[in-house]
């Protein structure tokens, strides 16, 4: 009992143990904090780097300032070579010498005024605040007046036109006049100096002169002299402080001037942010210059210190310190603080420059408690910090153990003092560890830490349930239940009823991948991965998943659970193998490649070797990559593609053979059919190439395609079959005229050595198939000049791309009122049946109501019903699908149809931009494709107008020339005249049809109906038709039936129209054919019918795609031998303008070689007949008089002949004045009527009429005048009645016409 309490009374207590320990190590610890400090140098060192941030911040202001002087305001010296040349050529000019010109105040006066501009230059190039030049005179030392120009800036970061910002401050008033520089208060016009070494203000202008004397060689860049800063003014009023850069100018040796600039010392101050150095201002950036004694002589400078330093004295000393960098300013203190100083020296001067002060420094000033206030508190607070921490440290030690020891120190005595603790507990030599240590914490401490664990674990598996997409799954390997998670229907247990071996139903799993996945799935494996397709119940499709797992194992070793994630793959597997196929296909066909193909092959041989191997040649493909750019041989290459891949589809579901097709090189495949026959081969070959084919237009693409065919053999390999096969494809067209040739059909003399394999990967230049449509756009329209082929590609492709059934071009024609349909593509490769269709104007106004503003618009099965959206996107009734409007300068054009496409196209993302930029690049095409033809066809009606009037021309000046010729006979004058007259008939015709289509174009035509026979007209052009046919040899038929005779129409228009086709088809008729006009009348009501016309012929008839063109203004087929095309190519278009106007639209029928039908059927109101009367008698003027005023002689004598011809007394005058003067000076009533030319010198025919009007005399406001002028139009006809006219003639005047309109203007009048 006594041995146990006195080994109890030797042990230490747990309190002692941890007070004691705690509280030396918190000793040490801050023995060694503050020792630290101390041997470190802490305070020194932070000092120093204050000093340093400081040094760092003067010598950025340094470099900014010293780059300024000595690259920008130091550039002046550059001047001296231009300011001499100048002076040489100023003294050449006055020939004078230096010597004449500093002695002559003249020549001084007129030098400056030359190199003021220069000045001004300099000025403006060089930011300063002024810039002077000074005349030199005979001494140095001598005070006087010197000539000269100042100049300063007041703004020099703007440079005005008008030098608004500049003062002149010496200098003469001429040059601020002719400068527009206004003076300055304190303007002269000389500069004052006071001699060498007399005034430190004048060292500027006598330094550099005096250097410029002793040293006559050196550079104006080591001469340039910076002076300390003084004022322009000598008197102490002047308070504009600045700096110079002067340099003297040197000609010949000899010191002519100074040139410099100045930098004033307020604009210095931007380079002076005292701020920076410290917030609290108090602190400054000094310019000075270092002196020889060590001393410092103070420039400028801005900041509280600067200042302070100033008014104690401009001289001033730096003593060194213990920091590196810093400097303390001697004897000036801040509120007892010492001033310390950063020095920059500034590199102004060369070494050995003959000035004194040239040791120039930046010094940047800050207060020792601004500097080093903040690192010598921190160093304070770092020890009361080491201090307090121990303080609290040690009081907190002990509070700390004492809480703790005293809970264990209970512990133990209750221990103690049960029998139940002596029975589990065993003595240590310390009894609060042992008890501690063996109860608590073996105890409580483990269960509590095995709690967080499980709690933590509980967490994470929570967490990432919430943000992962993958399924979880539990399989009880003892009781086969499932335990998924994560699943939206399938999440809870499942007992398995199946196979215990499988935990997953096979039915879920893909039956090409169920057996290695279930393999790789099996129970006995410990960690079973595997990767393959999954369809859970009431999924419709298969999906990629990757499963991976883990058997778990409980305490007894024995296998538990597995436990595994299910992951979605599917757009891995996408990614793979959308690599994988273009790693293997070619980018543009979308076939195998080379490499790839060949590969396959070889395979596909091996196991059967039976088949035929297909041979394909694209030729000419370089021809037309050379010619239309390499997209759109690209772009016919990736269709072949794709119809060679339909194709071969279609052989493995009809035959189930296997097929390989790979491209070979550039311009040739490779097609293999396993186990297919020569017969069954040919046919699908065949097949293939009428359907490439038929989507290539012979006249428009010239695409041919090739084949050669060879049948496969066991011991042959794919190269050698390929090798025949080509062989056989190079004979195919010379040696059997076909464009398909089987290798044993050639001749055995024929088979030469095959050819060589020759295959190759073809890389696409930046092309492939899911190249966006706007970039194929660009490049295919980029290259070439086959528009239409451009198009029909362009088309093709924009179908494959968004899977269209058919893209549709439609052309608006408003002046034919007609949508025509100008490109198409279909997938069916069947045309649209109406390439034309009609509207009316109330159709075109709801359809642009219906289309809108927008770019993109989508159309459904609903809107396809509308008629007008019929009409003008050439859609049929139940499509649907995506329209793209075009404009031409904001006319509504056209529009471009993707029919098949759903709704949900345009949700996305990108894709209705993208329409809308593949629109307008087609509309920019379109519309440039139809300004050339427009263009081409008025080039072209020019062509055609100077020929046809030329040759009728020709005719009437040679037929003139042979009746001319003396000992002509009667007969042989009148055929010529004859001839002359039929000419004349001719030209005439072709400047009305010019006249009505302009007329039609500008909205003047106008129909004027009357009473008409029918008959009379046909008989009409009866004749003239007939005579016209005959000389051809041209059978002319008329088939007329008609129940009236008398109708209500524009009998002249209807006339025109006929006459227009049935003289179109004697022109394209050959001999031995004929024509056939038919009409027939179909009665509407008692008051009108409809009458329609045909115009049949057996001509060369003309092609579908040309018949819209002949109805173009200026434009004819182009089927036709152009050396048979006449006239202007306006007679259709008139025609079907004119048809047109009387409600209809003239129909065409026609092909190649069957000749043409042109019809159309007008409504007509009935007439009233009139009975024939008689043939009327010749009329006469006897006794009337008539003044004929028309400046052309030759007009003015055919008219006076015609008119004496029939009794009429007739004088002429040649102008209006004439005319007037003629009326005003004969008796009233001498004149009958007067025939008035309209177009005529010094007063035309309007002037003169309003004249003659308003004269006084009576028989002026009566007599009757009328118009004569070759100005046909309605407007020209309302100017003259306007102005007081009675009638209107056109000329050429038809004499019949003129007589009429005479009798009945004078019978009216009498």
């Amino acid at each position: 009992m006594r041995n146990d309490e006195g080994q109890k009374g030797k042990k230490l207590t747990i309190f002692q143990f941890f007070l004691v320990s705690l509280i030396v190590i918190m000793l040490v610890q801050s023995a060694i904090t503050i020792g630290t400090l101390i041997v470190r140098r802490t305070a020194k060192t932070l000092e120093e780097y204050s000093g340093g941030m400081m040094r760092r911040l003067v010598e950025n202001r340094q470099v900014i300032l010293q780059n300024d002087m000595n690259q920008r305001w130091s550039a002046i010296s550059d001047q001296e070579g231009f300011l001499n040349n100048s002076l040489q050529e100023f003294l050449a000019d006055e020939n004078a010498e230096v010597e004449d010109l500093l002695q002559s105040d003249e020549l001084k006066t007129r030098l400056l005024e030359r190199l003021f501009p220069e000045c001004l230059s300099i000025l403006q190039n060089n930011s300063t605040t002024g810039v002077f030049l000074v005349l030199t005179g005979a001494e140095l030392e001598t005070a006087g007046d010197y000539a000269g120009v100042f100049i300063r800036d007041s703004d020099p970061h703007t440079n005005p036109v008008n030098y608004t910002d500049l003062l002149l401050e010496r200098g003469s008033k001429q040059l601020s006049r002719a400068w527009n520089v206004p003076l300055d208060t304190n303007w002269t016009s000389l500069f004052h100096m006071e001699g060498m070494g007399q005034n430190p203000k004048d060292a500027y202008f006598y330094e550099p002169w005096r250097a410029g004397v002793e040293y006559p060689e050196a550079d104006a860049e080591d001469l340039g002299y910076w002076s300390l800063p003084f004022t322009l003014e000598k008197k102490d009023s002047d308070t504009y402080e600045m700096i110079t850069y002067s340099i003297p100018l040197r000609y010949e040796g000899q010191v002519y001037g100074v040139l410099g600039v100045e930098i004033s010392c307020q604009n210095l101050y931007d380079y002076f942010p005292a701020g920076e150095l410290n917030s609290s201002q108090q602190s400054g950036y000094m310019l000075a210059v270092k002196k020889e004694d060590g001393s410092y002589l103070f420039l400028t400078g801005k900041g509280m210190l600067c200042d302070l330093i100033r008014s104690a004295g401009r001289n001033f000393a730096l003593s060194e310190t213990g920091y590196d960098n810093l400097s303390l300013v001697r004897d000036i203190t801040l509120s007892g603080q010492g001033i310390y100083a950063v020095e920059c020296p500034l590199r102004l001067y060369d070494r050995n420059v003959p000035y004194e002060n040239t040791e120039w420094v930046l010094l940047g000033l800050n207060t020792e408690r601004e500097l080093f206030g903040m690192s010598r508190q921190l160093y304070f607070w770092m020890l009361i910090a080491v201090l307090a921490g121990l303080v609290f440290g040690v009081f907190g030690i002990y509070i700390l153990v004492r809480h703790l020891t005293r809970p264990v120190q209970r512990l133990m005595q209750c221990i103690m003092e049960g029998s139940a603790g002596l029975q589990k507990f065993r003595l240590s030599n310390i009894l609060e560890i042992d008890a501690l240590y063996e109860v608590i914490r073996d105890l409580t401490e483990q269960q509590k830490k095995a709690e967080n664990i499980l709690l933590e674990e509980k967490e994470r598996y929570k967490v990432a349930l919430e943000s992962s997409k993958d399924i979880f799954f539990s399989y009880d390997l003892q009781n086969h239940v499932l335990d998924l998670v994560n699943h939206e229907t399938m999440s809870g247990r499942w007992q398995n009823t199946g196979a215990e071996s499988d935990f997953i139903n096979p039915d879920y799993i893909y039956e090409a991948d169920r057996e290695a996945a279930l393999k790789s799935l099996a129970l006995d494996t410990d960690s079973p991965y595997a990767e393959f397709r999954m369809r859970w119940p009431g999924e419709a499709e298969f999906i990629w998943v990757a499963l991976s797992g883990k058997v778990v194992c409980d305490t007894d070793g024995q296998r538990w659970k597995l436990v595994g994630s299910i992951r979605n793959i599917q757009k891995q597997k996408e990614r793979e193998a959308e690599q994988l196929r273009k790693n293997m296909t070619d980018a543009v066909t979308g076939l195998y490649a080379f490499s790839a193909g060949m590969e396959l092959l070889s395979k596909a041989r091996r196991k059967q070797p039976q088949g035929v191997m297909v041979n394909l040649f694209l030729q000419d493909l370089k021809n037309i990559n050379e010619k239309n750019g390499i997209v759109f041989g690209d772009l016919i290459l990736e269709n072949i593609g794709e119809l060679i891949q339909e194709r071969c589809r279609s052989i493995s579901r009809e035959t189930g053979c296997h097929t390989i097709a790979l491209r070979l090189n550039q311009d040739e495949f490779v097609i293999w059919l396993e186990e297919l026959s020569k017969k069954e081969a040919e046919g699908h070959i065949r097949l293939l190439l009428d359907q490439i084919g038929a989507g290539y237009d012979e006249e428009v693409f010239q695409v041919h395609l090739y084949a050669g065919l060879c049948c496969g053999e066991n011991e042959q390999s794919a190269e050698e079959l390929i090798s025949k096969a080509k062989l056989a494809r190079s004979m195919a067209l010379p040696f059997a005229g076909e464009k398909l040739l089987f290798y044993r059909e050639i001749p055995s003399y024929a088979r030469a050595l095959p050819p060589a394999l020759e295959g190759q990967d073809v890389s696409s230049l930046g092309y492939d198939k899911d190249t966006s449509l706007v970039s194929v756009a660009l490049n295919l329209f980029g290259w070439g000049s086959d528009f239409p082929a451009q198009m029909l590609l362009m088309l093709q492709k924009i179908g494959r791309f968004y899977q269209a059934s058919d893209v549709l071009v439609s052309m608006l024609r408003p002046d034919f009122n007609s949508n025509y349909l100008s490109y198409q593509w279909h997938h069916s490769q069947q045309a649209a049946a109406e390439a034309v269709r009609k509207y009316t104007e109330a159709e075109k106004n709801t359809f642009f109501q219906w289309l809108g503003k927008t770019e993109v618009r989508y159309f459904t099965k609903e809107d396809s019903e509308r008629r007008e959206l019929q009409k003008f996107s050439s859609i049929e009734p139940g499509s649907e699908g995506v329209l793209l409007p075009m404009y031409d300068s904001g006319s509504y054009m056209g529009n471009i149809c993707i029919l098949g496409v759903e709704a949900s196209l345009l949700n996305r993302p990108g894709e209705n931009q993208n329409l809308e930029e593949l629109g307008r690049v087609i509309q920019g095409q379109l519309n440039q494709q139809q300004h050339d033809i427009a263009s081409r066809a008025k080039s072209e009606f020019l062509s055609r107008m100077s020929h046809e009037i030329r040759t009728p021309m020709n005719g009437i000046i040679g037929m003139t020339a042979i009746a001319l010729q003396q000992n002509q006979t009667p007969e042989r004058i009148m055929d010529c005249l004859q001839k002359i007259q039929s000419s004349s008939d001719y030209l005439l015709g072709l400047i009305n049809d010019i006249l009505d289509m302009s007329k039609i174009e500008s909205g003047k035509m106008k129909l004027e109906p009357f009473n008409f026979n029918i008959d009379e007209m046909f008989g009409t052009i009866r004749e003239l038709i007939l005579t016209q046919s005959l000389a051809r040899k041209i059978r002319f038929v008329q088939e007329i039936e008609l129940e009236n005779h008398w109708f209500m129409a524009d009998r002249m228009r209807i006339s025109q129209v006929l006459i227009n086709l049935l003289g179109n088809a004697v022109k394209f008729t050959p001999e031995g054919g004929s024509i056939t006009l038919t009409v027939k009348e179909t009665p509407l009501s008692r008051q009108e019918s409809s009458l329609y016309f045909a115009v049949k012929d057996t001509g060369i008839g003309i092609a579908k795609e040309e018949q819209e063109r002949v109805f173009r203004s200026f434009e004819q087929a182009t089927n036709r031998n152009p050396s048979k095309q006449q006239g202007t190519g306006l007679g259709l278009s008139i025609s079907s303008r004119l048809v047109q106007m009387m409600g209809s639209n003239i129909q065409l029928e026609s092909a190649p070689g069957m000749g043409s039908t042109f019809s159309f059927t007008i409504p007509l109101t009935l007439g009233e007949d009139e009975q024939t009367r008689e043939e009327k008698e010749e009329i006469f003027f006897e006794g009337r008089r008539i003044l004929v005023v028309e400046d052309n002689e030759l007009n003015a004598e055919i008219a006076q002949y015609l008119l004496e011809e029939r009794g009429f007394a007739v004088d002429c005058v040649y102008d209006g004045s004439q005319a007037v003067e003629r009326i005003r000076t004969t008796q009233p009533g001498t004149y009958d009527v007067i025939l008035m030319d309209i177009m005529m010198p010094v007063m035309d025919g309007l002037e003169a009429t309003r004249t003659i009007r308003s004269m006084e005399r009576e028989d002026c406001h009566t007599i009757p005048i009328i118009a004569m002028s070759a100005n046909a139009f309605d407007e020209d006809l309302k100017k003259s009645v306007e102005c007081g006219m009675n009638g209107h003639l056109s000329k050429p005047v038809e004499v019949d016409k003129l007589y009429e309109t005479l009798n009945a203007i004078i019978c009216k009048e009498s």
